[in-house]
């Protein structure tokens, strides 16, 4: 009953505003999205004008995987990238930014729902599907009914309902078009959104997260930075949408360069014969050894758990210690479950043998 009460309070709580943005593509890219993977929110705004072609060329020289645009439609019929704030529909049009950026550069386009149709025959005719990813607020069966029959089309939907249940199903019905990525977005007053109770929820499928680092009501306030950063991976998110494009293209190397040194440093460690070593050391190094090897196995890991654990294993080979003659009488002395067992039925016998005799003593007496 208790159990109960918990898990429809924990509900409660996660019924904050949040969304989710659902990528979905074809399941023969899948194999082309690995490890970290970085979303540049409107270009290098860092060094231009936001959400302009010099910032979107920019972002993408500087490594981003993704940039992320808003796009508009002017009042003669081109469109542009602008700003949803901006008064009126002005700027560099998505014709000359799509003939700008490479060959492997993709897009994700953000727009106003009711121009989606318009885009996807604009890319298109243009024949640049390849390079843009749309992001549509709109239910999954809409979405699903919209891109059945564009089999060549890239989409993101928008989840908007502050709902964990109805998002669960959301995703899985986004699943079963191909999805690749899911993106989760939440203000997280309880750090419900972000934790173990919706990590199980949303990330059950194989699509990669993505956290919205760019503005902090959409991820647990926290900042975009490589704190803020290494907090979000260890919860299971692998692709960041930031406005410090360089930065974290410069952490991805970094962890992969952590990610290299952690795999070499545990090869070395996994051949030592740990059995001529002291208990002491030889278990801190199987301990190093084992949170290693789960790290490896992930295809993510934040940069502050592959550093500490190049550190672990690199001060437990530093600290083997060989077997002294004093370290095997430890060994013999070593307290375990069994050798209390046993030493308790050794008192017991010994403690009911003196009762005997006592009680055997004082007849003989009387």
């Amino acid at each position: 009953m208790i159990k109960k009460i918990s898990s429809i309070l924990l509900a409660l709580v996660c019924l904050v505003s949040g969304g989710i943005f659902l990528f979905t593509a074809h399941a023969e890219n899948e194999n082309e999205h690995q490890g970290l993977m970085c979303i540049s929110y409107r270009g290098d705004s860092a060094e231009f004008e936001s959400n302009s072609l010099e910032a979107v060329v920019s972002a993408f020289n500087k490594g981003a995987d993704f940039v992320s645009v808003n796009i508009r439609k002017t009042a003669d019929g081109r469109f542009v990238l602008c700003d949803e704030n901006e008064a009126e529909a002005s700027g560099d049009e998505l014709t000359d930014v799509l003939k700008a950026i490479g060959e492997n550069d993709v897009l994700i386009l953000d727009f106003t729902p009711e121009l989606k149709d318009e885009l996807y025959t604009f890319t298109k005719t243009n024949g640049a599907l390849s390079s843009v990813i749309f992001r549509i607020n709109d239910s999954a069966k809409n979405i699903k009914d919209w891109i059945k029959d564009k089999g060549d089309t890239q989409v993101v939907g928008v989840y908007d309902s502050f709902v964990v249940f109805t998002a669960a199903k959301y995703i899985k019905a986004l699943n079963e078009s191909g999805m690749s990525f899911v993106e989760y977005q939440s203000k997280n007053y309880f750090n419900e959104m972000f934790g173990s109770f919706v990590s199980r929820a949303i990330f059950s499928s194989s699509s990669k997260a993505v956290a919205a680092t760019y503005d902090p009501d959409l991820c647990g306030q926290r900042r975009d930075s490589e704190d803020g950063w290494n907090e979000l991976i260890k919860q299971g998110f692998s692709v960041i949408e930031t406005n410090n494009t360089e930065a974290f293209v410069r952490y991805i190397a970094s962890n992969e360069k952590s990610r290299i040194e952690l795999e070499k440093i545990y090869n070395k460690a996994a051949e030592v014969d740990t059995e001529k070593y002291n208990t002491v050391s030889r278990e801190n190094l199987e301990s190093a050894i084992e949170t290693a090897e789960y790290l490896l196995s992930r295809e993510f890991a934040s940069s502050d758990e592959l550093q500490s654990a190049v550190s672990s294993v690199a001060l437990a080979l530093e600290n083997l210690a060989f077997k002294t003659g004093e370290d095997t009488q430890k060994g013999a002395l070593n307290i375990t479950s069994g050798k209390v067992i046993a030493a308790i039925l050794v008192g017991a016998v010994i403690l009911a043998a003196q009762i005997y005799t006592y009680k055997k003593q004082k007849t003989k007496k009387k």
